[in-house]
This record gives structure tokens, sequence and C-alpha cells, in this order.
């Protein structure tokens, strides 16, 4: 029977959001501080792919990923929001 014919229609729907430790959102493109262990990484924020924290570098753009629990701290540095609107203006 195809969906089309049935009585129901079922979408899961998964909705993450991403905080910092001082409780900021954090959306893709922002520019942000990891702490890791005892080194402090500047980034960008690229998103959560099969539970890993996925980042670029800024200085090289070289893809990273993190558990989340391996993160000590995070802070957003420079939101990427506000950076497309000062383009457009």
């Amino acid at each position: 029977m195809s969906e089309a014919n049935c009585g129901i229609s079922v979408h899961e729907v998964t909705q993450v959001r991403v905080s910092d430790s001082e409780g900021n959102a954090m959306n893709q493109g922002d520019t942000i501080v990891l702490r890791i262990d005892t080194e402090d990484i500047l980034c960008v924020f690229k998103g959560i792919e099969s539970g890993y924290f996925i980042t670029e570098t800024c200085e090289d753009g070289i893809r990273n990923r993190y558990r989340v629990k391996s993160i000590k701290k995070s802070k957003v540095v420079k939101n990427a929001s506000v950076d497309a609107a000062d383009e457009e203006e």
C-alpha cells in the first residue's frame, strides 16, 4: 500500500539547539573559541554530525570533529548572522 493511500502520514522532525558555556545560541558559521584540554582553539562552527561537534579552523580551513564531552568550555566570539547583515548594508 502506498503512502498516498494510507489514512495516516508520519514525519519525524529532529531539532538540535547548540549553545556555548554562557548559554548563547551557537549557529552554523559562528566564529567560536573551544577549550580542549588546556588548549584554546579559534574556529568556525559547522554543525553536529553523527554525534560529533564539527568545526573548521579559521587560519587554514581544516575540518575537525570533537566528542561533545571533550569540550571543556566554549564561547561564541562572532555571530555569523551579524556578519551577513553587515554585508547587506
